[in-house]
């Protein structure tokens, strides 16, 4: 029997079907496929050289593989304090989805180029790592909301419940 290994039959496996292993899986792999993507230009407009867009890459899968996870986990905890559900307006999500973002990725963000930066220049720049996080949180705007539509496009995929209605309810 020819043995078939694609990631929808992996996530989806009986023994994680439906259950808190399958959602931390969903979210991280949303997580890492979106900060590759969205991460490299970030990289390239704040100035790291091909080596340190690299490394900061490199860094920021090492460190999304740990919490993407914890963020899925972070932005249904914001769903739920802030009274938003799935009947909320688009507006009230998006801003949900802001604040999750800004309170979460963007100190993971300012590691990356920490790291980046002690990579490509042998140091910490100070000022990249300010300028980064400054650039981030001001384009959160547009990054947060996508994000959120795209890590829950993941959970559809996978027949994961989207972040307003809470696939980690009382499972953490």
């Amino acid at each position: 029997m020819e043995e078939n290994n694609s990631l929808e039959k992996i996530v989806d496996q009986e023994i994680i079907r439906n259950s808190t292993k399958k959602t931390i899986l969903v979210d991280t792999i949303g997580n890492i496929s979106y900060s590759l993507t969205v991460g490299i230009l970030l990289d390239y407009c704040i100035g790291l050289n091909l080596a340190g867009i690299i490394a900061s890459r490199a860094s920021a899968t090492a460190m999304n593989s740990v919490t993407g996870g914890p963020y899925g986990w972070w932005r249904e905890k914001a769903f739920e304090i802030t009274q938003t559900n799935e009947k909320s307006g688009g507006l009230k999500k998006g801003f949900v989805d802001l604040l999750a973002f800004n309170t979460f990725q963007v100190p993971i963000y300012a590691v990356a180029i920490i790291m980046g930066s002690l990579v490509s220049e042998g140091e910490i720049d100070t000022e990249k790592v300010q300028n980064g996080t400054m650039y981030l949180a001001s384009i959160s705007v547009f990054i947060a909301p996508t994000l959120g539509w795209y890590m829950d496009g993941c959970r559809k995929l996978f027949n994961v419940k989207p972040a307003t209605e809470g696939a980690y309810k009382k499972k953490l």
